[in-house]
Formats: structure tokens, C-alpha cells, sequence
């Protein structure tokens, strides 16, 4: 990427000058946007927090101030008892002379109990007990106490009842098993009253209930946050905890209602609570983020039971800082965008003479033959802009070298016209002399490919004239104990009768397979013939039929019909279980071709018995032989006219559709540097081998536009593997024993068959 803008810059001087010119300008910008953002972050939050902190100080004194006010009319209840009569004895005290009095100084002081407690039965008062000895110094003692349902309950069931509140699941705090508190925290109030002898006689307390009380909450809330204290949409919030639980509060969850029940956040709770630090800073309060300060809160005794709350949401500042900053970088931009527009006018400026030298340059580098092409007085620049400018003295410098270029090509063009006058006079000479030396290299080209061509007829004849002799008397000798084989069988056949039923088909076998060695004597007869004189005969040898079945000579036409190619298997298996029983091999078939295929039945048998025989006679011992056939369509192109269709993976071939026929085995393979070999004629490998059989079985295949080829097992072994179309499709060859003989002269050899 850096490396692409780097090409991109260099491309261009005037991109270069923008960018050299408006990256400081642009750095600056972010600069003064990052150090805004910075500034007003720090200083905003600094505000928030100093102003949370003074407003908790605010709501601990008014709480302090609450608890004050309950004992300060105590001490004047005191005052007043000590100045009437009414004042209880150290022995009997009259209680009853006291609760009119209590009664109406409970209404003044919105209390909710207002009692004498004897001094006697002080030691068995919950939250007073340990507070005995102070009292006996005649110290008056206010302040916060927490107490348990059941001390609420002996003041006032409506107490307990009161203080009672559901634990609700809150997010960001400490998970509770707790369900509900029935804890109560509480305003209180312990004034001792003396006798004349400074003797303890009594204790007069009184207290506030502040679970689910919301006035003190909503009055300190108004004190600290009246109107125009916070944004149009900020909400100021005060709440009380006993532990971590809001007992009081006018903080509201999603329903609008007070969140009574609800926790403070796990990192308040172990700050406050767990350290007895104030916390300051913002926090998460039921369902939003706060700014927000805790503060913790003791008992009379001096135990931690609980926090004050002061906050209000940040919501509202998070969205008037974003404005402001939005406000600051718009004009930011707008100075920028200023600045660049001045930038982008002196670019333009600069780059107007150096555009008409590019200009002029361009032409010239265009079209270098173009005279009188100048740049003259640079037009962007007035004549006194012009005195000592640089651009102006490369633009005169630049018309010089033009000049002179002018010059110097008008000589170069001359000496050019001369010596091409030379060039061409020499020119002709060659040309004749070179004429002549092709004519006679065309003549010498012609006798050398008349040679070739004298010489291969020759080998050919030659090869042919002792083939011929070779085959002439191999036949007799085979075509003899042929033809006495087959008059004895016939007349076995004749002798037996009905008899022969058992073994007829063995009979005719053995018939069969005699007429097959007479039609491969024949075959040879026909390989030795001179090709052009093969074409002209085109006989056709017949031999005895199976049951369905001829079997032409492999040189004849083929006698097409529509076969199933898995019928043709079906029948070699006959032919060749008597070669599988002998050698110990098992045949198994996958069959799933579906197509019919237009053949000859009879060659299509013989080309299965020569692959299925070689495989058998190729294996070290006992083997699975393996046949398959399935559909497949090849992509074919011919090669040439007089050639059959050869198969291809070029996309834009002929595609034909076909079968596919695969003949298995697991035994030594055939080695690399024969493969190339194995379907030349007489190319044989085993000492009782003929190497014709893989040849003739080629030849009968690509006769019909078929193909025949070898692949290697995967494993071990030979897979011969037999493609031939849906539709037969005959080539122009002459017959298969020009192929044969085409090949002879190749000086080629093979595999055995």
C-alpha cells in the first residue's frame, strides 16, 4: 500500500508540492483536534468530579445535621426536666408524667420512637448496651446505628415490616445469596439524664427508620441539584446503603420506580466498604454510568454498616463534550479547508510553466522530426517575473537545445539518404545471389526426400518378402494339424450322437478356437502382402460360427451392430475360465455401463481374449483379475484427415459419447521403458509369445475411432484400459497391415501380447 502511494506521488510534481504543502497543514489540524479532545476531557472531568465530591460533603453534613437536630431536642427535653418537678427519681421514676411530653416532642422531631429507658434496663436494650459507659460520663451521643428485625419489631412491628426489602439483581455487583434485607439503618439519638449526685437515672432515645424513607433522600437531592444546576436532561441522585443495599434512594430503574433493593457496583463496594475509602470517579448505578462519589458510613459503635451516595448521570456531559468537539474541529476543518484552497491556487501557479514545458517536450518526444517546436516566453509569468526566474532561463535553455537538435538531424538525415542509396545498390546484388542459393537448396531438399522415401519402400519390401515367406510356411505347417483336429472332432461329434450332448459345447469350442488359429495364420498372411496390394483384395476369411456369433479376419470390414459392451464380457468369460481355472485366478466384474455401442461382436470377443489372456499368462501367480465398464464421453480431435479421432483434453474437441472397459491386474506391471512399445508388431517379451496380439487388438479398436492404452495399478500390476464410442467411427487408413508395417519400418518392438 505505502509502496503504491509512494509510485503515485512520483508520478506527479504537482502531487508531490499538494502533498509537501498540505501535510503540515493536515498534521497540524489533527494536533489541534487531539490536544481540544485532550484538554477538554481533562478539565471536563476534573469539574465533574470536584463538583461530586463537594456535594457529597454537602449531603454528609445534612445527614450529619439530621441526626443532630434529634438530639438537640433531646438535650432541651432534658433542660426542661431538670427545671420542673416532673424529673424521675433516682428510685421510682414516673414514666407516666413523661409521655405526653415524648409523645409531642416525637411529632416535632418527625422521630419514630421516642422513649425513656431506665438506666436499669439500659444493659438489655439492642444497639445501647455498649454504648452504657459513655452515657454514665453523662455524654449525649447521635448518629447513625443499624438494627435487626427483631429489635425493630420490639420498638414497633410497623418498623420491621418497614425495613424489610427484596434483593433485586443488579449489573456489576457482588453476587448475593441473600434474598431479601430486614436489616434496618437508622437516625438515633441517646441523651443520659443525671441526678442531683451525677448518678445515671435514665436514658432518653430516640430514632429515625430511613429504609424506604424518601424524604431525606429527595431533600438533600433538592438542596444540591435545583434547577439549572445540570444539563436540561441530568437528574441529580442522593442514596443511602446499609452494606451495598440502596435502602433510600431517588435513583430509578427502567420502570421509573425507585431502585429499593437494588446493589451498589462490586468495585464501590470493595473501595468503600471493604477499605473505608471514599470513592470518587465514575460508576455504573443500576442501569447507566454515573458521576459519582460514595462516601462510608459508622454506627455509634464505630462499625462500617454502610454508604452515601452523591451523582448525577454522565450521559449528558459525554454528549455536550462530543458537541463541543464537533463544534471546535468544524472549524478547525473550515480553517483547513481555507488553507488548502490557498495552497491548491499556488500549486496551480507554479505548475502553469511548468505544464507548457511539459507541454512542448511531449511534442518533441512525439514527434522528433517536427522543426520549429519552441517554448518561448513563458505566458503564467509577466515580464519582471520573468528577470532571474528559473523556469524562464530552463525554458530558454530548452529552445537552444532544440535548435541545435534541428541542426545536428539535418546532417544525420543526409549522411542517412547517402548511405541508404549504398545499402540499397548492395542490396540488389545479394538478392540475386541469395535466389539462386535457395533454388539449388529447394532442389537438394527434394533428392534428399526422394531418397528417404526409396529407401523405406525398399526396407519395406524387403521386410515383407521374408515375412511373407516366413508366414507362407508357418501356415501350412499350422493350417495341417488344424484341419486334422478339426476332421477328428467333427467326427467324434458324428460318432458320439446324441452322446456328445454333454460336451457339445466344449465340441464347439474346440471348433471355434481351431478356426481362430486358421483366421490368425491368414491374419499373418495378409500383414505380408505389400500394403497398396492388401487394399485391393479386402477378403474376408469366414470361420465356423458359435452359437451368434462370426469371427471375420482381423484385416476385413467390421461387421457393426448394436451390442452391449457387458454381454460382450459376459461371453469372454467362457471363453477364457478354462485359462483362469488353469493358472489358479479369480475374474470379478464392476459393470455399470448403461450404453450400447455400435461394433463388431466378434472382433470386440477377440480384443477381450487377448487382453484378458496376457493378463492371465503376465501373472507371477494366482490373482484377481478385475473388469470393469462404465460410460464415458471423450473429448476427440483429428489429428488428420487419413487418421482415426484421437482423445484430447482440449475444451474445444469434438465430445463423444462412449464407454469404457478396464481389465485389472495385480502383477509385475510393465516396465517404464517398454511401455512405449508394447503394441508394435512382434514385439514380445515371453519365449512362447507372437507380439501381435496387443497390435491386432489396437488395430480392431481404432478402427472403430476407438483407443487402446496402458496405465499402471495402483498397487502393483497392468490396467489395459478400452474406450470405444456410442457410434463407430472409421478412419481412412488403408487396412491394419499398412499400420502394421508403418510400424515395422519405425524399427519399433514391445511387450508380448
Amino acid at each position: 500500500m505505502i509502496q503504491r502511494l509512494r509510485h503515485y506521488l512520483a508520478g506527479s510534481l504537482r502531487r508531490r508540492l499538494l502533498v509537501l504543502t498540505l501535510a503540515p497543514l493536515l498534521l497540524l489540524l489533527l494536533a489541534l483536534v487531539g490536544l481540544t479532545a485532550y484538554w477538554t476531557t481533562a478539565y471536563t472531568d476534573r469539574q465533574l468530579y470536584m463538583n461530586v465530591r463537594s456535594d457529597l460533603d454537602v449531603a454528609s453534613r445534612t445527614l450529619q445535621r439530621q441526626h443532630q437536630r434529634l438530639r438537640d431536642g433531646l438535650e432541651t427535653l432534658r433542660r426542661n426536666l431538670r427545671q420542673s418537678t416532673t424529673l424521675p427519681g433516682s428510685s421510682s421514676p414516673s414514666t407516666e408524667t413523661l409521655a405526653p411530653r415524648l409523645k409531642a416532642l416525637r411529632e416535632t422531631l418527625n422521630a419514630d420512637w421516642l422513649r425513656w429507658l431506665p438506666a436499669e434496663q439500659l444493659g438489655q436494650t439492642p444497639g445501647v448496651a455498649a454504648l452504657v459507659p459513655r452515657l454514665r460520663q453523662g455524654e449525649s451521643l447521635d448518629g447513625l446505628d443499624m438494627l435487626s428485625a427483631d429489635s425493630l419489631a420490639s420498638l414497633d412491628p410497623l418498623l420491621a415490616e418497614r425495613a424489610r426489602l427484596a434483593l433485586r439483581r443488579t449489573p456489576h455487583a457482588q453476587p448475593s445469596a441473600r434474598r431479601e434485607e430486614t436489616r434496618g439503618m437508622l437516625l438515633r439519638a441517646l441523651v443520659p439524664i443525671m441526678d442531683a449526685r451525677g448518678t445515671l437515672v435514665g436514658v432518653l432515645d430516640a430514632g429515625r427508620l430511613l429504609n424506604r424513607d424518601p424524604n431525606l433522600v429527595d431533600e438533600i437531592r433538592d438542596l444540591l441539584y435545583g434547577p439549572g444546576t445540570l444539563p436540561l436532561d441530568g437528574t441529580g441522585t442522593i442514596t443511602l446503603f446499609l452494606d451495598d443495599v440502596r435502602i433510600a434512594t431517588n435513583v430509578t430503574d427502567s420502570t421509573g420506580e425507585r431502585a429499593l433493593g437494588t446493589q451498589a457496583s462490586l468495585e464501590v463496594t470493595r473501595q468503600v466498604i471493604g477499605e473505608g475509602q471514599r470513592y470518587v470517579n465514575r460508576a455504573f448505578v443500576v442501569r447507566d454510568w454515573f458521576v459519582a462519589a460514595y462516601a462510608p458510613l459508622d454506627s455509634l459503635d464505630g462499625q462500617r454498616i454502610g454508604m452515601i451516595y452523591a451523582g448525577y448521570p454522565q450521559a449528558p456531559y459525554v454528549r455536550l463534550y462530543r458537541e463541543t468537539l464537533v463544534h471546535i474541529s468544524l472549524v478547525l476543518l473550515a480553517v483547513s479547508l481555507l488553507g488548502v484552497l490557498l495552497v491548491w491556487g499556488g500549486v496551480e501557479r507554479l505548475m502553469r510553466p511548468i505544464r507548457q514545458i511539459r507541454h512542448v517536450v511531449h511534442a518533441v518526444r512525439d514527434a522528433p522530426s517536427s522543426d520549429g517546436l519552441r517554448i518561448g516566453p513563458l505566458a503564467s509569468l509577466g515580464p519582471e517575473q520573468r528577470r532571474g526566474d528559473e523556469l524562464d532561463e530552463l525554458a530558454q535553455e530548452f529552445d537552444t537545445m532544440l535548435a541545435r537538435l534541428e541542426a545536428h538531424r539535418s546532417e544525420i538525415q543526409a549522411a542517412a539518404n547517402t548511405l541508404e542509396a549504398q545499402v540499397e545498390d548492395r542490396t540488389r546484388d545479394l538478392s540475386a545471389q541469395t535466389n539462386t542459393l535457395r533454388e539449388r537448396s529447394q532442389a537438394l531438399e527434394e533428392h534428399v526426400r526422394l531418397l528417404r522415401e526409396a529407401r523405406a519402400k525398399l526396407l519395406t519390401r524387403e521386410k515383407l518378402a521374408a515375412l511373407g515367406e516366413l508366414t507362407a510356411g508357418i501356415g501350412h505347417e499350422i493350417n495341417n494339424p488344424a484341419a486334422v483336429i478339426l476332421g477328428h472332432v467333427e467326427l467324434i461329434e458324428v460318432i458320439l450322437g446324441d452322446q456328445a450332448d454333454p460336451v457339445r459345447e466344449e465340441i464347439a469350442t474346440i471348433i471355434h478356437q481351431v478356426e481362430r488359429i486358421r483366421a490368425l495364420v491368414d491374419n499373418l498372411r495378409q500383414y505380408a502382402r505389400d500394403p497398396h496390394q492388401a487394399s485391393h483384395h479386402g477378403a474376408q476369411a469366414e470361420l465356423p460360427d458359435l452359437p451368434g456369433e462370426t469371427l471375420p479376419t482381423t484385416l476385413s470390414p467390421p461387421n457393426l451392430s448394436q451390442i452391449h459392451p457387458d454381454e460382450a464380457i459376459h461371453s469372454v468369460e467362457v471363453l477364457v475360465r478354462h485359462a483362469l481355472d488353469h493358472h489358479g485366478h479369480r475374474l470379478t466384474h464392476e459393470l455399470s455401463a448403461t450404453r450400447q455401442i455400435e461394433a463388431d461382436r466378434a472382433q470386440l470377443t477377440q480384443v477381450l481374449v487377448n487382453l484378458l489372456i496376457n493378463a492371465i499368462e503376465m501373472a507371477p501367480g494366482p490373482d484377481t483379475l478385475c473388469i470393469t465398464s462404465a460410460d464415458r464421453d471423450a473429448t476427440l480431435a483429428c489429428v488428420e484427415e487419413d487418421h482415426s479421432p484421437v482423445m484430447t483434453g482440449d475444451p474445444g474437441g469434438e465430445v463423444v459419447a462412449g464407454i469404457e472397459i478396464r481389465i485389472i491386474d495385480h502383477g509385475n506391471g510393465v516396465p517404464e521403458h517398454l511401455r512405449e512399445r508394447i503394441f508394435i508388431p512382434f514385439f514380445t517379451t515371453r519365449a512362447n509369445g507372437s507380439g501381435i496380439g496387443l497390435s491386432v487388438s489396437s488395430g480392431l479398436i481404432t478402427q472403430l475411432g476407438g483407443r487402446l492404452w496402458l496405465e499402471e495399478t495402483p498397487g502393483g500390476g497392468a490396467t489395459f484400459c478400452l474406450w470405444l464410442p456410442c457410434i463407430a467411427r472409421r478412419h481412412h487408413e488403408d487396412n491394419q497391415g499398412r499400420h502394421l508395417l508403418e510400424t515395422l519400418s519405425a524399427g519399433g518392438s514391445s511387450r508380448a501380447s
